[in-house]
Order: C-alpha cells, then structure tokens, then sequence
C-alpha cells in the first residue's frame, strides 16, 4: 500500500469516526444560538408582560402608565431599531404579533383611562367610526411608521396565512384573547399559538362549544375572520376540530352544529 493510499484511507477513517458529531454537534449549537438569540430579542417585553399582565390576560394599565418610559418605550425603540426580513418564518410572524399587541399597549396608556380603545381618537367611543384608532400612525416597527390595521392585515394576514393569529392579536378589548404574559418567539411560536386557541376556545365567556345540543356560540373574532379559517362555518368548525376531545370533537368533524355568534364587548381589559 502506497502511503497516498494510507493518507486517503485515514482521512475517510476520521471523516467517518469524528466528522458526523463535530456537524451534530455544531448543528446544535446554532439551534441553541438561534432560541437565545431570538428570545433576547423580546426579552424586554416579556418582562413587562409578566409583571403587567395577570392569569386573565388582564393589564394593569395604571402602573404600566405610570411605567411606561422605563418598561414599554425601550422595547418600541427596539422595534424600530430591528429588521426581520432575514429572519425565520416564525421569527418574523412572532416579532410582528409582539409589535401590534406593543404598540396596543401604548395606544392604551397614552389616553388612560379609557373605556374602551375606541375612545383614543376624537369622537364617539364606538366602533366602525371615521377615526379609528386602528388606522391612525402609532409609531415606527422596523424602520417604517405603522398603524395596526396594516401590521394585522397588510402585513401579518396578507404574509403568513396563519389563522391562529387571532388568538394571539390583542385589541385590549375584554372579548379579546387573552395577553400573552410573554412575548411570542420564533422558535416556540407554533406551541405558543396551539396554547393561545385552546385557551381562547375554551373560554366560556368568550366561546361555548357547546351551547346546548345542536348549538355552538363562537366569538365573533371568527364571524369577521372566518374567511381566514375556511369558506364557510362548516370549514371554520372542522378547523377548530383539533382543541377538543370526544363527542364535541366528533360532531365539530362532521359540522354537525349549528353556529351562532356572541356580541362583542370592546370593554377594556383593564385589571380592575
């Protein structure tokens, strides 16, 4: 055996033996550096969730008010700082979910107190009005200066068809889903969402799946967003078919129920 041979055959031996857990091994560094990195980058506002935010998903708006320089603008100095068009898919849906329910926060605490979000612009306090505080400029995400209506529709449902955002988008409004009290982030996002739609769709005062033996009463968060679920309510049942168990799952399966929809109450979700 000639030693070119020997050099070869000792490279393979070393490729074989010690290359395959060296790539393991740094394959699983970046995974790592990718969660921390990602989950640094929310950090701040998981903070404020956490101390803001009780179980129910309620804010205490007069600290956080009273608060808001230290706890809320530097996480929105960080939004518009940061640019996530290179990042993963669930990076970017989890950084533009966290910056609509931000700047939500901000619209709040920047008028309290309120009733309800609709009276943080000029005129009546009620919905569907020429000044709607979903279509005023809130401030800059991401370089450019945004309002709500474009994060939810322009950019969030017009990119990512992803339905169970409306589980996770929160217009501080007590029929709302509840708040997160953690920022959404790219590498948890998927188990983040599941968790927000079994919640929202197990919350009677905002779902009741049943109400009574041919009957379902949605929240009418998919009565405006159906479409986005399926054409008709008998996709929209057979969608939310996977948060239950049993009978109620069986017969959401089949659309075997007929569906109403509840009124909506656009109180704020305000820790009393």
């Amino acid at each position: 055996m000639t030693s070119r041979t020997l050099s070869a055959g000792l490279i393979v031996l070393l490729l074989v033996l010690g290359g395959v857990p060296v790539l393991a091994q740094e394959s699983g560094q970046r995974a790592e550096t990718t969660v921390v990195r990602d989950t640094a980058r929310h950090a701040q506002f998981s903070r404020l969730l956490s101390h803001y935010v009780n179980e129910e998903g309620h804010v205490d708006y007069v600290h956080l008010k009273r608060d808001a320089d230290s706890v809320l603008a530097p996480y929105l100095r960080r939004l518009a700082e940061m640019n996530p068009a290179d990042w993963s898919r669930d990076a970017r849906l989890a950084f533009w979910i966290n910056a609509y329910n931000a700047y939500t926060l901000k619209l709040i605490v920047d008028h309290h107190p309120v009733p309800t979000i609709w009276a943080t612009t000029p005129g009546p306090a009620k919905p569907s009005k020429k000044n709607s505080p979903f279509g005023i400029k809130l401030g800059t995400v991401a370089d450019t200066t945004r309002t709500l209506d474009e994060i939810e529709h322009e950019i969030i449902r017009e990119r990512f068809a992803e339905p169970r955002i409306h589980f996770a988008l929160v217009c501080a409004a007590v029929s709302c889903p509840r708040l997160r009290r953690e920022a959404f982030t790219g590498p948890r996002l998927d188990a983040q969402l599941d968790d927000q739609a079994r919640t929202f769709l197990h919350d009677d005062s905002k779902n009741r799946i049943p109400a009574g033996d041919d009957r379902i009463a949605l929240s009418r968060i998919l009565k405006w967003y159906g479409q986005d679920f399926g054409p008709s309510t008998d996709a929209l049942q057979r969608y939310v078919t996977r948060y239950f168990e049993g009978q109620v799952r069986d017969r959401l399966s089949q659309a075997d129920y007929t569906v109403d929809f509840l009124p909506y109450d656009w109180a704020l979700n305000d820790q009393k």
